[in-house]
């Protein structure tokens, strides 16, 4: 497991944060804390996120009120969603997600990131066992994204 942090500039300090908890929970992570000399160059920026977000197998994405001027965390999501990586949000206190965000989990708390964490590690235990016995159609017809969402779901009700 590897996630792709997202987040504005201007968020850095909770992005550090919940870089801090994924590595103290034993999960790579990936945070984007660029120099100008590739942020000024679009083809080449867009090319390190795409080339980064292909070595994550999730993408936790930073919201603030801030994120809804961003251009980048949009793109990072519609990358990361074509792909059909995990997403969860995480929220900072007071922000209301738009509607196309609302679908994905919603983290509020270290707490969270944590529950988050063992429910992706336990899914992807049962998906590698389910195959191990040859299962070739998950519960269902689930895939193991949308069994991972509905998990994470019923834990941060």
């Amino acid at each position: 497991m590897k996630v792709f942090i997202s987040h504005k500039d201007s968020d850095r300090t909770t992005a550090l944060k919940v870089l801090a908890v994924l590595k103290n929970n034993n999960v790579e992570a990936y945070l984007d804390l660029l120099d100008n000399s590739i942020v000024q160059k679009g083809e080449l920026l867009t090319r390190h996120i795409k080339s980064k977000l292909n070595e994550c197998t999730d993408i936790l994405v930073v919201m603030s009120e801030r994120t809804k001027n961003s251009w980048w965390v949009p793109f990072e999501i519609g990358m990361a969603a074509q792909k059909d990586l995990p997403t969860v949000s995480y929220l900072q206190s007071g922000v209301e997600l738009p509607n196309y965000l609302s679908y994905w989990p919603r983290l509020k708390s270290d707490d969270d990131i944590v529950k988050y964490i063992n429910i992706r590690l336990r899914v992807k235990r049962q998906i590698l066992a389910e195959q191990m016995n040859q299962h070739t159609v998950f519960a269902n017809g689930i895939s193991e994204t949308q069994r991972f969402y509905d998990e994470l779901k019923r834990q941060l009700i």
